[in-house]
This record gives C-alpha cells, structure tokens and sequence, in this order.
C-alpha cells in the first residue's frame, strides 16, 4: 500500500486512538544533538535530552569527551544503559558518576540518575529517597525538567502500588511543577497528563481534595477532572463554561475550549515532537534475546484466544528460522506479579502478550519495564510498551477514516444496542468528529427480528454512505432497508473468516474492511485450519495479530526512526503510531463473487 495513502487513511484514528499522555514520557525544552559527531563536545543540556543512539554509540562518545565534557558524557551513557536494560553498565556507570562528581550540580545529577536506574528496577521507594534528597532551586532548566518527570513517575508508581492518594497529588505537583521548563505545545500534554492522573481518584475524593486544596492551578486541574468525567456533554459544557470563567489562563484553557466547542478535551492535539526524554532509544527484538510469551494456556480462553496466538508466534519463529530463546507461560496458571518476578530472574529481554484486557493493566501494575507487545488497550501507556486494538472502537475509526477519505459527508451509522455496538459508534464519532463539524446520525436496534420497524425513523435516504457494525446474518436482516445504490460500508464484526461463503454473497457489493489473512487464502492459512478446523475470524485474527507482533518486535527501531515506514503483515500494513499504538491498515475489498481470494 502506498504510505502516504495509509498515513492519509489513518490520520484519523491515530488522533482518536493514539492519544493517551505517555505517563513516562515527558521533554526538556533541549534539542536532540547528535553528540556522536561532536568531537568531545557534551554539554548538560545535551546530556538530559532526548536519546537517539545506540549504547555503543554512547560509549564511543564518553571515549572521545573531553574533561569538560565527561560527565555529561557519562550520564548519557547511563541513560542509554538504563533503557536498553543493560543494569550492571548502568550501576557501573554511576559509580564513576559518583566518584568523579565534584559541585554540588553533579552530585544532584548523580542522584537523578541513580533515582531513574531505581525506578526502572521497580525500586520506587528507593528512588524516592534518593530523589528527595536533590536540591531543585540550584537545577539548571534542562535538568529540572528532567528531574521533574522522574520524579512524577517514581509517585505514580508508588500510587499504583500503595493507592496513597498522597503520592498521586505529588505526582500531579511534580507535573505541574515541568509546566515551567517544557515548550507551548508541551505544556498542553503535560497538562492532560496531570487530568487524566487525577480522573484515577473517584468523584467523591476529588471534591474532597478540591475543598483542601489552597493552591489555584491544583484547584482548577481537580475541578476539571470532575466536570471532565460527566458523562453528558451538556452537562460537561455547562461545567466547562463556569470553569472557564474561575480559572482564566489557566493549563487546561485550551481543553476547556476544546469542550465547549463539543470536542473531547484532547482534540486537536497531535503528538508533541521529542516526547520522550525518559524512554530514550527503542530497543527492538534481536537473535539470541529471551522472549517471554504471555498467554492463557488453560482454562476456558485457552482454545480461541491461548492456542491461536500459541501458534501464530510458533509459525513466525519457524518462518524467521529464529534463533530466540522462548519461554512460554500461562497467565491462567500463575499470577502476574509470579510472571513478573521470574522474568526478572532469568534475564528476558521482550515480551508478547498477554490478550485479555485484565492481564495486560496487571502486567502494567507490576512495573516490570521491559519492551512488550500487548494485544488490548491498556488502561494507562507507559514507556515501550505496544499494543493492537482488536476492539469494535478500532473497527469504528477504521471505517470513518475510509468513508472521509472516499469523499462521503453524510454517513449513516447503524449499531446493535449493545456495549459492543456503543464502542463501535464511539471510535466512528471521535475520528469523524476531527474533520467534520456535521456529526454522523446514529441509528439503533434491539432485536434484529423487528429492526425494519426500529429503523423506520432512520434517516438512510439522504445518507451518502452507510457504515453497519454487526454480524453478516444482522447485516442481511438490516440490508433490505437500505437504498440500493447508497454505499455500504462493513468492517470485522460482518465477516465470518470464509472467503465465498452464503454469507459473503448475500451482501455483495458492499465494502468490507478486514484483516487482508482473511480475506485472501494461502499455504498458512491452510496449515491453520487443517491444526484448528473450527477456527472461527477471532480466531484467526488473533493468529495473525501474533503472527506479526514477532516481526514487529524484531522491526521496532526502523519503524521508531521513520514513523512512514510500513511493516507489511498478514494483518495489514502496520506503523508505529503515537503512544504505543500498532496501527493496523486493513485491506478493502468489495464483496462479491468474482472477488479475488489469492
């Protein structure tokens, strides 16, 4: 697929989708310098900016620094080490720190690091005495910035670990606090970082901190989360509109007119250019590295969801003829934390897995900061952490994407009343909703046996293009209520995983959007059904979705380096989209007899 259409084609979703403020990742208002053509020269500010090299090009670096620049030099190194896992370089790096640090600046930096190497070991109340002992008023701008995201995310975690309320509203001051050292465009994702850290607490305590608190920009941040988490957007516009008058010039402003302007309070934000001051380099799979794979092996999601992505890693390491060290385990036999804890012994260096959503936030709650590849939407992002969304709300952007970027303007959306056909309609509206002030008219039904009367009040006669999230049989049941020549649009939920099927001829010519393994047939696909032959499509998009998920591990630095670039898989065209989203580009076919197959 040509990559400008799919960037065109994803744009979108990637707006909607792709936005969750990375909580470990943050910037220093410093430039990236290429500090391996420098010829010795390191400055401070460089040495807390982002990463962009490798740790031998790291070391090359501290070799060639001159004596004014070594211990910049050195915490870049032990930067470096920090996120590609490598500890004992990291410890022995800030042992020279250490003992080379002569002001009282390098010792503070000294600490910051060593607060950072904590925290990555998931030694957070460790980091947290370390830190405390840094004296902030003496930080130059680059490294109070810096010091400031560590510090937020070492009191996140100790949140997450303890549910201190009080470590959570340090956390949000700490954000607060790098609102003075980041850029405009910066302070808007810092800002919603600080919201969506607060909306953790539940309404009640957040009335109870907003009547404690003494400080104005924490008042404005707890009143915002309250009226943030309304669930009507009358009622959130009128709470909006009253903050806005209490809170002028406020961080948030900008959400806040986002709101009243019936957008989400994170429209219009794309992604803020060198976000990652903490995560540094990405670190991608490599021969000879121990994988961990994370599946539910037993119990009752073992045959459709354990089992197909069981095979669809094995298939890709024959295929690769790999060299990786793999362990398998099943996240239906030991806990997380005991999965966790094993990985941290035995020297693993990737992840895959898990699929279910409650094991990937418990994977999360272990602050095990290893690279992984998760296949549902986590709760929270954090640094090097990736993951597909399979959900109906991925199938809904994917089909407003299509029928913007096919010129349609007034889409009819017709849905089950059902939670799965709400997220279905949830992920359509916030894509469409970026580029078009006319939303789309939603329609509803109850039961597929009377949907022609429940669609009677429908307006699909002057709709330009018709989008159903249902199954094939729903689909023929509501077709005949349709006009004829108005396009229709399908996507995963209509399709059943057999190409030329009943079901697949009873609605030709619509247009499906699918995963393009299953929509053409070859030799893999044939193994998998001969190995599992009554594989239904989620089984076999889960195959796929594993399948890649090897390859894109082992392609993450490319695909990091240059965000056009394509790994095109049996799952679709995929790219690296902000925050830790694998995005997915299916394959568009329009359905009907003489459809190619191969």
């Amino acid at each position: 697929m040509n990559v400008n259409l799919l960037k065109q084609r994803l744009k979108w979703c990637a707006l909607a989708f792709a936005f969750s403020c990375t909580l470990s990742a943050c910037t220093s208002t410093t430039p990236t310098t290429d500090t391996t053509s420098m010829g010795g020269a390191v400055t401070t500010e460089q040495a807390f900016s982002s990463l962009q090299y490798t740790l031998a090009q790291y070391q090359q670096v501290l070799q060639n620094a001159d004596q004014d620049s070594r211990f910049p030099a050195l915490i870049l190194l032990a930067r470096s080490a920090i996120v590609a896992h490598d500890y004992a370089t990291a410890t022995a790096t800030l042992a020279t720190m250490n003992q080379e640090a002569i002001t009282p600046l390098q010792r503070d930096e000294a600490r910051i690091i060593e607060g950072l190497l904590n925290m990555h070991q998931g030694k957070n109340t460790d980091a947290l005495f370390v830190l405390n002992r840094v004296n902030t008023a003496t930080l130059p701008d680059a490294v109070a910035s810096f010091y400031y995201q560590v510090s937020s995310n070492v009191k996140l975690n100790l949140y997450h670990e303890t549910r201190s309320i009080e470590q959570l509203l340090q956390s949000c001051q700490d954000k607060i606090a790098l609102l003075r050292y980041v850029n405009p465009e910066t302070q808007k994702t810092v800002a919603l970082q600080v919201e969506q850290s607060l909306q953790q607490l539940p309404a009640s305590e957040l009335t109870v901190q907003l009547s404690q608190a003494s400080d104005p920009t924490l008042q404005g941040f707890l009143e915002f989360a309250l009226l943030d988490s309304s669930s009507s957007q009358k009622v959130k516009q009128q709470l909006a509109r009253s903050w806005q008058s209490k809170y002028q010039e406020h961080p948030l402003s900008f959400a806040a007119d986002n709101i009243l302007a019936g957008s989400a309070a994170n429209s219009n934000l794309g992604q803020t250019q060198g976000l990652d001051a903490l995560s540094g380099n990405v670190v991608a799979l490599k021969e000879g590295d121990r994988l961990a794979v994370l599946l539910p092996l037993s119990g009752r999601f073992a045959a459709s969801v354990g089992e197909p992505a069981r095979l669809g890693i094995l298939a890709a390491l024959q295929d690769r003829n790999s060299a990786l060290k793999v362990t398998f385990y099943d996240t239906n036999r030991m806990t997380m934390a005991e999965i966790a804890s094993s990985l941290g012994q035995n020297g693993t260096n990737f992840i895959i897995g898990p699929i279910l959503k409650p094991e990937v936030d418990a994977l999360l709650s272990t602050n095990i900061n290893l690279p992984a590849i998760v296949f549902n939407q986590p709760a929270s992002s954090r640094d090097q952490l990736y993951y597909y969304n399979l959900g109906p709300d991925y199938e809904g952007a994917l089909a407003a994407a299509k029928i913007y970027t096919d010129g349609h303007s007034r889409p009819v959306v017709i849905a089950p009343e059902s939670t799965r056909g709400q997220r279905a309609i949830n992920g359509f509206n916030q894509v469409w909703n970026q580029s078009n002030s006319q939303a789309p008219v939603v329609c509803r039904y109850s039961d597929i046996n009377t949907v022609e009367s429940a669609l009677t009040t429908c307006p699909v006669a002057s709709a330009d293009a018709i989008y159903i999230n249902a199954t094939a049989s729903e689909v023929i049941k509501v077709r005949p209520t349709l006009p004829d020549n108005t396009p229709l649009y399908l996507t995963d939920r209509s399709y059943m995983g057999l190409n030329h099927s009943s079901g697949e001829l009873a609605l030709a010519g619509a247009v499906l959007g699918d995963m393009p393994w299953l929509l053409t047939d070859s030799a893999l696909k044939q193994d998998l059904m001969a190995t599992l032959p009554k594989a239904d499509s989620q089984v076999q998009r889960i195959f796929a979705a594993a399948y890649d998920s090897l390859n894109f591990a082992f392609n993450l630095e490319n695909l990091n380096r240059d965000r056009n670039d394509v790994l095109h898989g049996i799952s679709g065209d995929l790219q690296l989209g902000n925050n830790g989203l694998i995005e997915m580009a299916p394959m568009w076919v329009r359905l009907g007899a003489s459809r190619p197959v191969n």
